[in-house]
């Protein structure tokens, strides 16, 4: 194999009650040549101690441990920060599970795609059938779609744990949030907002035993992934309602649905700017540049409301709140979609 490869990138494994399949797994890459081995002990039951114990005895293995289960997330941090401290001249690090789902073939494939693509994160994508466990399909499938609609992008795989990180990457993504799972669809978002390009690589898709060693909770870990969409519902359906309420008060005074519109929109509209900014995008832009884009897109989604609503109650004979609500619900995700690639949307570091 490549020395430039095996001894470019370094390899990190989080773990958690692995069993000797996560020393079968190492063992394997040290015997395709990688130099630089990282597996991090996410607080594991002392029954697991004779496999780690056993890591300890190969060169190329540094375990990192932690005296309690933190979660997929900081582990990954854990490791990545070690990574960054003794390896600055490393190509970048590859991330792999510890119960055997990545193949040491497939890992190499994955090593090899980064030292190509040093700019670029790499994505080890698994072929997604209904042959699958139900619970790894459905979830991949629905993430997929939550995914595309929170940054505008379709990958094939979101779940993968198998990733090739460049080093530039690794020393921006070491303080993104997340302690489990969402740390991984968090380091996504990153790619959207910094610019990064993204390679997928086929890679086998195998599941032991109907996955049954995998640790993620679909109902918790699910709602931790999708939860920017939630903040950014959250924020829309605060400032819509103060929106409604002033528009209500507005028109029951003037009877007019330009000024109870476009005063109710805009108050309703500095309120919402500043939380999306602060809370639901953690844009660190200039806000007077964010401003001004924030305030274009409010005029125009703006006058198509106005427009739509005067149309709906004028010429259809709509009662007024009712259009108002109607409009405002289709007009919900072009606004996600505006503020998320035009508001609040930062230049690459990478």
């Amino acid at each position: 194999m490549n020395a430039a490869v095996t001894g470019g990138v370094v390899v990190l494994i989080p773990a958690y009650n692995p069993d000797v399949t996560l020393l079968t797994v190492v063992t394997e890459l040290a015997d395709f040549g990688f130099e630089h081995l990282i597996v991090v002990d996410d607080g594991s039951s002392p029954e697991c101690a004779g496999v780690f114990d056993k890591l300890k005895t190969l060169q190329q293995c540094s375990i990192l441990r932690h005296a309690k289960n933190l979660g997929k997330g900081r582990a990954l941090k854990t490791g990545f920060n070690y990574f960054c401290l003794n390896y600055p001249d490393s190509i970048g690090i590859v991330t792999a599970d510890a119960d055997g789902q990545h193949l040491p073939a497939d890992i190499v494939k994955v090593s090899t795609s980064l030292c190509e693509h040093q700019n670029k994160l790499i994505l080890g994508a698994r072929a997604f059938t209904k042959d699958i466990p139900f619970r790894s399909y459905m979830g991949n499938v629905i993430t997929r779609y939550v995914f595309w609609l929170l940054i505008g992008k379709k990958f094939s795989d979101t779940q993968t744990g198998l990733r090739g990180i460049p080093l530039e990457m690794v020393k921006g993504i070491l303080d993104l949030g997340g302690e489990r799972y969402e740390y991984e669809v968090n380091m996504l978002i990153y790619t959207k907002i910094k610019h990064v390009p993204i390679v997928e690589e086929p890679i086998s898709t195998v599941y032991i035993e109907n996955n049954r060693s995998s640790h993620f909770n679909p109902l918790y870990d699910s709602m931790k992934i999708y939860f920017l969409l939630i903040r950014f519902a959250f924020s829309s359906l605060f400032a819509s309602l103060l929106d409604f309420i002033l528009f209500t008060i507005l028109y029951k005074l003037t009877a007019s649905i330009l000024i109870s519109f476009w005063t109710a929109r805009f108050s309703a509209g500095t309120l919402n700017f500043f939380i999306n900014k602060q809370i639901v995008f953690k844009n660190s832009s200039s806000a007077a540049v964010t401003l001004v884009k924030y305030i274009t897109l409010t005029l125009t989604l703006g006058t198509v409301s106005f427009l739509l609503i005067n149309f709906l109650a004028g010429n259809l004979g709509i009662n007024v709140f009712i259009a108002k609500v109607t409009v405002e619900v289709v007009l919900f995700l072009v606004s996600f979609s505006a503020q998320r690639d035009f508001i609040f949307y930062e230049e690459a570091d990478l």
